[in-house]
C-alpha cells in the first residue's frame, strides 16, 4: 500500500506544496500566539504584587484553547484536502467520468467551505481535550499540594488516552468527510464500524508505515546534521570562525530535516488512511 499511495502522491506533487505550506501557516500562527501571551502578560500582570489576577488566568486559559483549536483546524484542513485528492483517484481514475483537471483545488476548497463545519466540530473536541490536559498539567506541577498533583496526573493520563483515542478516530472521519461530504457525526460512527471490522488490520499496518517514516525523519535529521557540520566545518565561514554556532546550527539543520520528511510523511500518512477507508466501503473501485 506504501508503494501505490506513494506513486499516486508522485502524481499530484501539489499535495506536498499544500503539506508545507500548512507547516509555514503553523509556524505563523505560533509566532504570533507568543506575541498575543506575552502582550496578556504585559498588558495584566500585576508587578507591584507580582501576582496572576484572575481575568490574567482567564484570558490564558483562553488563548490556548484557541491556539489548539486553529491550529486542529489548519492540520485537518490540510488533511481533508489530501484525503479528497486520493479518493478522486480512487473512484475517478480509469473510470468514464476521468480525473478532474485540478483535484487538489477542488478538494481544498470542499475542505474550506462545504466541509469547514465538521472539520472545526472534530477539532474543538480535540481543542477541549488538550486545554484540559494544560490546566492538569499545571496542577502536577503544583508542588506546595501533593494529594492535587496527584489527582492532576491520574486525570491527565486518562485524558491522554482519550485524546490519542479521539485522534485515531479522527484520522479516518475526516476521509469519511472528504469522500462523502459527511457531518462529523455520522462519520465517526461509520468509522467506528469500520474499525471494529477491521481494527486490528489498520493499527499494525499504520505502526509499520509510522515505524518507516520514523526511521526516514531521523535519518534525514542525521544527513542535514552531518552535511551542515561538514560545511562548517571545511567551508569555515566568516559568521562561525570561533566555532561558536556550530551546535545551534547543526541542532538546527536535524531539526529541519527532521520536520521537512514528517511534513512528507502527512501526505502519504493521510493516503495510506484514505485508501484504508475507500477500500473498506468500496473494494470493487480497485478493480478499475
Amino acid at each position: 500500500m506504501l508503494r501505490a499511495v506513494t506513486s499516486i502522491s508522485k502524481k499530484y506533487p501539489v499535495t506536498f506544496v499544500l503539506a508545507f505550506l500548512g507547516l509555514f501557516v503553523q509556524i505563523a500562527y505560533s509566532v504570533y500566539f507568543i506575541v498575543v501571551i506575552s502582550g496578556c502578560y504585559e498588558m495584566y500582570y500585576d508587578q507591584a504584587t507580582r501576582t496572576t489576577p484572575g481575568k490574567l488566568k482567564a484570558l490564558i486559559v483562553f488563548c490556548f484553547f484557541s491556539f489548539y483549536w486553529t491550529s486542529q483546524v489548519i492540520k485537518n484542513i490540510i488533511h481533508v484536502t489530501i484525503a479528497g485528492v486520493f479518493a478522486t483517484y480512487y473512484f475517478m481514475a480509469g473510470s468514464p467520468q476521468g480525473m478532474s483537471k485540478s483535484p487538489t483545488m477542488a478538494s481544498f476548497k470542499r475542505a474550506c467551505t462545504t466541509s469547514i463545519g465538521s472539520i472545526c466540530f472534530g477539532s474543538l473536541i480535540i481543542a477541549i481535550i488538550q486545554t484540559l490536559r494544560a490546566l492538569t498539567q499545571i496542577l502536577r506541577g503544583n508542588g506546595n499540594d501533593g494529594i492535587m498533583a496527584f489527582i492532576a496526573c491520574i486525570i491527565d493520563c486518562f485524558l491522554a488516552c482519550l485524546q490519542g483515542m479521539i485522534e485515531y478516530v479522527n484520522k479516518y472521519a475526516f476521509c469519511q468527510v472528504a469522500i462523502y461530504g459527511k457531518a462529523y457525526i455520522p462519520a465517526a460512527r461509520d468509522t467506528w464500524n469500520i474499525l471494529k471490522d477491521r481494527g486490528i488490520v489498520q493499527i499494525i499496518n499504520d505502526n509499520l508505515i509510522g515505524n518507516v517514516w520514523a526511521m526516514g525523519a531521523i535519518m534525514a535529521g542525521v544527513l542535514s546534521g552531518l552535511a551542515s557540520y561538514l560545511y562548517l566545518r571545511f567551508a569555515n565561514p566568516s559568521f562561525n570562525s570561533n566555532g561558536e554556532f556550530t551546535y545551534v546550527i547543526v541542532v538546527m539543520a536535524f531539526v529541519l530535516g527532521l520536520q521537512m520528511l514528517f511534513t512528507v510523511g502527512t501526505v502519504i500518512d493521510s493516503g495510506v488512511a484514505t485508501t484504508f477507508v475507500c477500500l473498506a466501503e468500496d473494494p470493487a473501485a480497485l478493480a478499475r
